[in-house]
């Protein structure tokens, strides 16, 4: 008598993880490129009319925050596009998946390539490469996640550095209190403070545009 056929996983995933979720999800790098482009545009368009208006109106605080909103959701719209943040993560023990601006995406956790860290508002921002994309986490989003899904990207994190793929900075190894190697940096680089300075530039150049217009009026 030959025994009963064996899943290929367990029926049920360990509780706080998901069914198998494949191959991770990724964002087309084209309309991930044409996308933040149209939003770079859309915030110097709109830093220039806020700066027209508020300078020509001669706008109180209240009237110059009301001016300038459209440019403030377009501009956190870009860094959160910029940054491949994701929130609403879940996990299957192997891939990291979370909603971005242009819906789901992962990482394969097995495959990571690097680690970095920033300090952001009482947490750690975490963004976490493997060899053909990037994601960005909230420390406290993975904590929301569950035990499960924490557990699960620590070990990731941890076993990349044990085979030397990377070295882990002491900000993201200090989510899960993890030991650092010697000479570990405080957060590494990622390169999102390059893109970060760029969108405030974009921001301050269209003001500076729609203040002088506006006075000249």
């Amino acid at each position: 008598m030959q025994p009963p056929h064996q899943p290929p996983y367990p029926q049920q995933p360990p509780a706080g993880l998901v069914a198998p979720l494949g191959p991770p999800h990724r964002v087309d790098p084209t309309l991930r490129t044409v996308v933040l482009a149209a939003l770079g545009v859309l915030v110097l368009v709109f830093s220039v009319f806020g700066g027209y208006e508020t300078a020509l109106h001669d706008s109180d605080r209240l009237g110059t925050i009301g001016w300038f909103l459209p440019t403030i959701a377009v501009f956190v719209a870009m860094i959160v596009l910029w940054q491949d943040s994701a929130f609403s993560l879940r996990s299957d023990g192997r891939v990291l998946e979370g909603t971005g601006l242009l819906g789901r995406h992962g990482i394969d956790l097995a495959r990571l390539t690097s680690v970095t860290s920033a300090a952001a508002r009482g947490s750690v921002s975490l963004t976490l490469r493997d060899d053909v994309a990037a994601m960005t986490v909230d420390s406290k989003a993975l904590v929301k996640a569950g035990p499960a899904v924490l557990d699960a990207v620590g070990r990731a994190v941890w076993t990349g550095q044990e085979q030397r793929r990377f070295v882990v900075p002491v900000g993201a190894a200090g989510v899960w209190g993890m030991p650092t190697l010697p000479g570990a940096p405080a957060h590494g680089t990622s390169g999102v403070t390059g893109r970060a300075l760029l969108a405030v530039a974009l921001l301050v150049v269209g003001v500076a545009v729609g203040v002088v217009l506006g006075r000249a009026a």
